[in-house]
């Protein structure tokens, strides 16, 4: 079989070429230096790693295989994640939209798709990007495509009813990642309440002014990035004493650490979108939204 460029490689994964060199230096995949000191790789090369890796193959034409090599599950992984991923990170707004149609057909939750689809791919991602494999524009891309349907998602589900409770938040003081705040809008207004993101970058003095104003039932603080972490704890302890016990408190995100846990007090803490599902259902049945500080181990 005759060998493969760099670049034909790269195009059938659905990667930078420079991504693509990066591998090959790290022994990821095997390849070949040519007289002139070009990288070749063979198929067989290519394949290994797709096993290994688990990588989806957009293109599977480009190594001289046929289309349906793309769904064969010993080449790359043909699961939803693995089609969401590629899709993704080559910037393919149609196809993910339709897989988030097809998987919303078959009655799939939008927690579900957050928890299972879109945070496991934007984990990867974002891994890539500390690593060097993913470019800044090809991250900042993915956020883009990612928020648009959600948005257009919630466009879709039904109002909420006239007297469903109101909940407002956003991700506060110096983080601008918008998806996870989108997505906590999403899973609320699908379980009928009246969600309302406030966005991001929001100063947590003036979130405190929107629930003496708003008056919801719930607000939630994502957390993402947090560069200050003694700062943020005075600032959200200054928080919850302006709200004064008015509203539950719901806290996610990866920047709330353990020891910051430890120091705040909140009326749940959610890892993921599953959890702020069942804290829904606790509000439902009425049980106490009381704010607790987590104790210490």
């Amino acid at each position: 079989m005759p060998t493969l460029s760099p670049r034909q490689v790269a195009r059938a994964l659905g990667v930078s070429e420079s991504s693509l060199k990066r591998w090959c230096d790290r022994g990821l995949i095997t390849a070949t230096t040519t007289p002139g000191r070009h990288r070749r790789l063979s198929q067989q090369a290519v394949l290994d790693f797709l096993r290994t890796s688990r990588r989806p193959l957009v293109r599977p034409e480009l190594l001289g295989l046929p289309l349906a090599a793309a769904a064969r599950p010993s080449l790359a992984s043909s699961e939803p994640g693995g089609r969401f991923q590629a899709a993704l990170e080559a910037g393919d707004f149609n196809a993910i939209r339709r897989l988030l149609s097809e998987q919303r057909a078959l009655g799939r939750k939008l927690s579900q798709l957050g928890d299972e689809l879109i945070a496991p791919a934007f984990e990867r991602i974002g891994q890539g990007w500390a690593c060097g494999e993913v470019e800044v524009y090809q991250e900042r891309r993915c956020v883009e495509v990612c928020g648009r349907l959600l948005h257009e998602l919630l466009a879709e589900l039904p109002a909420p009813a006239p007297d469903a409770p109101l909940a407002i938040g956003g991700a506060v003081d110096d983080d601008s990642y918008s998806l996870p705040t989108t997505l906590v809008e999403l899973v609320l207004a699908e379980n009928g309440w009246q969600a309302k993101s406030m966005g991001t970058r929001l100063p947590m003095g003036s979130l405190a002014r929107a629930v003496q104003v708003e008056r919801p039932r719930l607000v939630w603080i994502s957390a993402s990035h947090i560069s200050d972490p003694e700062a943020f704890v005075a600032r959200f302890d200054q928080f919850q004493a302006q709200v004064a016990g008015s509203a539950a408190i719901v806290v996610g995100g990866r920047a709330l650490t353990d020891d910051i846990r430890r120091r705040i007090r909140y009326s749940a803490f959610c890892d993921n979108l599953a959890h702020l599902e069942s804290f829904l259902a606790t509000l439902t049945l009425g049980r106490s939204t009381s704010p607790t500080k987590e104790p210490h181990p």
